[in-house]
C-alpha cells in the first residue's frame, strides 16, 4: 500500500513508538519507516520510555500487558496517520521535542569538527609526503615518475579508518584485542602462564570472527600500528595445505623485522623492539582433511614467537574446531545503525551530499549492516545525485540488496508468521518462493513439522481453524506427489516453483498468525532413519527365518514376531539360567543368530517393549546366556561354497553326483575317469623302469665323415 501523507518535517521529534500486532493496511517495515521519516524513535520492545504504542490484531499478550501496567497510550493504525498529518513541524514545543532538537545540533556540530579534524590530519599527511617526495626526487631525478593509481579513487580507500576511533562498533572486542597485544611480550617472558584479568595471557594467538565487511582486518592492523608493531599480512586461502604453510610461514615464527630494526635504530624510545605481528586473513578457506592446513596452522598457534592474528568470515565451519583452545576468542557483531550514522554522515558531508540521518536505516538493512558495501553505495550514487532521501534511498536499498543464505529456522518463521501474508504487505509470491529456494530440502520439512504450532490470523471459530489445518495438511500431501516427480527417474526439476508453493507457501498462508512455540527441527528425519534401522532388522531377520515361516517381511512382522519375542524371552524371565537351553533351541530351529534376539526383542511394543524385557531379565542370565550361546555351534540357513577372492586354495574337484541325474551315464563317466587314471599311473611307471642310455662320444671314420 502508498502511503501519502502531508505531513510536516520532523512532525514525530521527540517521540518513541513501538509497532505491535499485524496492521491492517501497512506492512510493519512501511509503518516504522514513515515513523522515522518524520523524527520518531522506534523501538521494538516497550518500556517506561515509549511514549505510544500502534497497536495491530494479534498482539502479544505479554506487551499488551506492559501496556496497562505502564499505563502507555495505545492507538489504531488509523489514529497513527492522522497524527502524522495534525501534528507541527520539529514536534511542537514539548519538551521531548525540544531536547531531540538539541541532540541534532549536537550532532551536527560534532560531526562538522570531526570533518575539520580529518581533513587537517590529510593536510598534515599530505605535507609531510610532499616534503618526502622531493627529498627522494633530488637524489633521483632522472628516475621516470610513476603513474597514480585508481585506487586513490576508491572511497573504501580513501575512508579508510586511520585510527581505532574511526571504527565503526566492536569497541570492547578492539580494546581487548589491543591489551592483548600490548601486553604479548611481557606474557611471553612467563610462559603464557598468567591469564590475567580477562584471562587472555594464556593465548600465544587470538581469532578474530565476524561476516564480510565489519572491519576486521583493519581493527587489526590499526591495533598493530597504534603499538608499534611491523606487520606482515598473509592471506590463509593462497597457503592451503600443510606444506604451504610449512614453507611460507614456519620459517617467519621466530624472526625478528629488519624493516623496524632499520627503521628505528637511531630512535632509542621506540617501542617497536624490531618486534612485528603476523596478520592471517580468510583462514576458514584453508583446506582441511588430507591437506592439514588449517591443523597445522592450529599447532604454530602453539609454539609461535611473535603474535598471531588469525581472521575469518565463519567460526561455525567444522575445520574451525581445531582452533578453540589454542587462540583468544574475539568475535565481531555487525555495527549497528546508530554506530554506523555518524561515519556515514561524515563522508557524505566532505562530500557535499545531503543524506537524510533517517533512511540509514534502510541502507544498514539492505546491506545487512556492511559498512564497506555502503561506503561504496554512496560512491557510486554521487556521481548522479547529491541528494539522498526516502524515496531515492527505496531505489538504492531494492537495487543494492545483500543477498544472505538464510537459515532453515528463521525461513519457517517468516513463512509462518501472519505479516508476510498480509495482503497489504510489500511481499508478493515470488518473494515468498524465493525463501523456498534458500534451503528447498529443508524448508518442506520444517513447514511440516511446525505448521500446528502456531494461532492463525482471524480466525472465526474452532471449527474454522481445523479448516485451515486441514487445507494446509492436504497441501503437503499433494507436494509429495509432486516432490515424487521431482526427485524419481523423470526428474521433473522445472516443477520446483509449483513444489514450492505447495509444500511451504501455501500451507504456511492457511495457518500462518502468531507461532505460539519454539521452531523445532524436522523430526521426520530421525523418524525416518529409524525406520529404514528396523526395515534392515526385519529384512535380515526373514532371511534367516525364510526356511521355517515361508513368508514375507510384513507377515513376518504381524504374524511371527510378537510369538517368537514370547518364545525367546519368557524362559529367561521365568526360569532365568535353567531356560537358556530353550531359548537357544529356538533360536536354532529358526536360523537365528544371536543379533537377531536382540533385534526381535527391540521390535516389541507395549508390554513386551525392549526396555520392560531386558529391564526384567538380570545381567548374569543375560552374560550366560551369551557366554552359553557362543561357547557352542549353531546351524545356519545358507552356506557358501567356493571362494571367489582367494587364491591359492587347494583345488576343489567336481562333485559329478549333483550334475549328472542319470545313472548310467554317471557310471561311464566314472569308468572313464578311471580309465585315465590308470594310464595315468602306467605312463609314469614305464618312465621310472625304462633305463636310460648312456651317451658317448662317437670316435672313427664315420663319425669324421658325418661331422665333414
Amino acid at each position: 500500500m502508498s502511503v501519502d501523507i502531508d505531513a510536516k518535517a520532523n512532525c514525530l521529534s521527540g517521540l518513541t513508538i513501538v509497532f505491535t500486532g499485524v496492521l491492517p493496511n501497512l506492512d510493519r517495515d512501511q509503518a516504522e519507516g514513515l515513523a522515522k521519516q518524520y523524527g520518531a524513535k522506534v523501538t521494538k520492545a516497550i518500556s517506561g520510555k515509549t511514549s505510544l504504542v500502534v497497536l495491530g490484531d494479534e498482539a502479544g499478550p505479554s506487551k499488551v500487558q506492559k501496556i496497562k501496567a505502564n499505563k502507555i497510550k495505545a492507538i489504531t493504525e488509523e489514529s497513527f496517520l492522522e497524527l502524522l498529518r495534525r501534528m507541527p513541524a520539529e514536534g511542537g514545543n514539548s519538551e521531548s521535542a525540544l531536547r531531540a532538537k538539541e541532540k541534532r545540533d549536537e550532532e551536527e556540530r560534532k560531526l562538522k569538527e570531526a570533518v575539520e579534524r580529518e581533513e587537517r590530519e590529510e593536510r598534515e599527511q599530505a605535507a609531510k609526503k610532499a616534503k618526502t617526495s622531493s627529498v627522494k626526487n633530488e637524489s633521483s631525478q632522472n628516475t621516470p615518475s610513476q603513474p597514480t593509481t585508481s585506487s586513490a579513487d576508491l572511497w573504501t580507500v580513501k575512508y579508510a579508518p586511520k585510527d581505532t576511533s574511526q571504527l565503526c562498533g566492536n569497541k570492547g572486542q578492539i580494546n581487548k584485542l589491543q591489551s592483548w597485544l600490548a601486553s604479548w611480550f611481557d606474557n611471553a617472558k612467563s610462559g603464557f602462564k598468567n591469564p590475567g584479568s580477562d584471562g587472555s595471557g594464556v593465548f600465544r594467538a587470538c581469532l578474530i570472527s565476524g561476516p564480510p565487511g565489519i572491519g576486521k582486518t583493519s581493527a587489526a592492523h590499526l591495533v598493530a600500528h597504534n603499538l608499534g608493531y611491523d606487520v606482515l599480512e598473509k592471506n590463509a586461502s593462497d597457503v592451503r595445505s600443510k606444506s604451504l604453510l610449512n614453507s611460507n610461514l614456519k620459517s617467519v615464527l621466530s624472526n625478528t623485522s629488519v624493516v623496524g630494526f632499520f627503521k628505528h635504530q637511531h630512535d632509542q624510545a621506540s617501542v617497536n623492539d624490531r618486534r612485528f605481528c603476523i596478520i592471517m586473513d580468510e583462514v576458514d578457506g584453508m583446506s582441511s582433511g588430507d591437506h592439514g592446513g588449517a591443523g597445522a596452522l592450529s599447532a604454530f598457534c602453539r609454539i609461535t614467537s611473535m603474535p598471531l592474528i588469525l581472521i575469518c568470515n565463519d567460526k561455525s565451519l567444522p575445520k574451525m574446531r581445531t582452533f578453540d583452545r589454542v587462540t583468544l576468542d574475539l568475535p565481531f557483531r555487525r555495527p549497528t545503525e546508530n554506530e554506523v550514522r555518524s561515519r556515514l554522515m561524515t563522508i557524505a558531508l566532505r562530500e557535499k551530499i545531503k543524506l537524510d540521518p533517517t533512511v540509514i536505516g534502510q541502507l544498514v538493512q539492505a546491506t545487512g549492516n556492511d559498512i564497506r558495501q555502503m561506503i561504496t553505495m554512496l560512491a557510486t550514487v554521487s556521481r548522479t545525485q547529491k541528494t539522498i532521501g526516502h524515496n531515492e534511498s527505496k531505489d538504492m536499498a531494492k537495487a543494492w540488496q545483500k543477498q544472505a543464505i538464510l537459515k532453515p529456522f528463521e525461513i519457517t518463521a517468516r513463512l509462518l508468521s501472519g505479516q508476510i501474508h498480509n495482503p497489504n504487505a510489500n511481499h508478493s509470491l515470488n518473494d515468498k518462493i524465493d525463501l523456498y529456494f534458500n534451503d528447498i530440502d529443508f524448508t518442506p520439512l520444517m513447514i511440516q513439522e511446525n505448521y500446528l504450532s502456531t494461532r492463525p490470523t482471524n480466525v472465526t471459530s474452532t471449527k474454522n481453524h481445523l479448516e485451515r489445518v486441514a487445507s494446509a495438511a492436504d497441501d503437503i500431501s499433494e507436494s509429495d506427489i509432486i516432490n515424487s516427480l521431482i526427485r524419481s527417474g523423470q526428474q521433473q526439476w522445472s516443477l520446483l516453483p509449483f513444489h514450492a508453493v505447495m509444500s511451504s507457501v501455501k500451507p504456511a498462508s492457511s495457518v500462518a498468525g502468531q507461532v505460539t512455540s519454539r521452531i523445532n527441527f524436522a523430526g521426520w528425519l530421525g523418524q525416518n532413519s529409524k525406520a529404514m534401522k528396523y526395515q534392515r532388522l526385519l529384512q535380515e531377520i526373514q532371511y534367516h527365518t525364510r526356511l521355517r515361516t515361508s513368508t514375507d517381511k510384513m507377515q513376518l512382522r504381524l504374524d511371527y514376531l510378537a510369538a517368537l519375542q514370547h518364545k525367546l524371552t519368557t524362559p529367561l524371565l521365568k526360569l532365568g539360567e535353567e531356560g537358556i537351553g530353550e531359548v537357544i533351541d529356538v533360536l536354532d530351529h529358526y536360523y537365528l543368530t544371536k543379533e537377531d534376539w536382540d533385534s526381535i526383542v527391540d521390535f516389541g511394543v507395549g508390554p513386551m517393549k525392549a526396555e520392560v524385557v531386558l529391564k526384567d531379565i538380570s545381567t548374569k542370565v543375560k552374560t550366560a546366556f551369551t557366554r552359553k550361546y557362543n561357547s557352542s555351534t549353531h546351524p545356519i540357513a545358507i552356506y557358501k561354497t567356493g571362494n571367489s577372492v582367494a587364491t591359492g586354495g587347494r583345488k576343489q574337484t567336481v562333485d559329478y553326483e549333483d550334475v549328472i541325474e542319470d545313472d548310467t551315464a554317471k557310471d561311464e563317466v566314472e569308468e572313464e575317469v578311471e580309465n585315465d587314471q590308470i594310464d595315468a599311473k602306467k605312463d609314469k611307471l614305464i618312465k621310472e623302469v625304462k633305463p636310460k642310455k648312456k651317451r658317448t662320444k662317437a670316435t672313427g671314420p664315420a663319425a669324421k665323415r658325418k661331422k665333414t
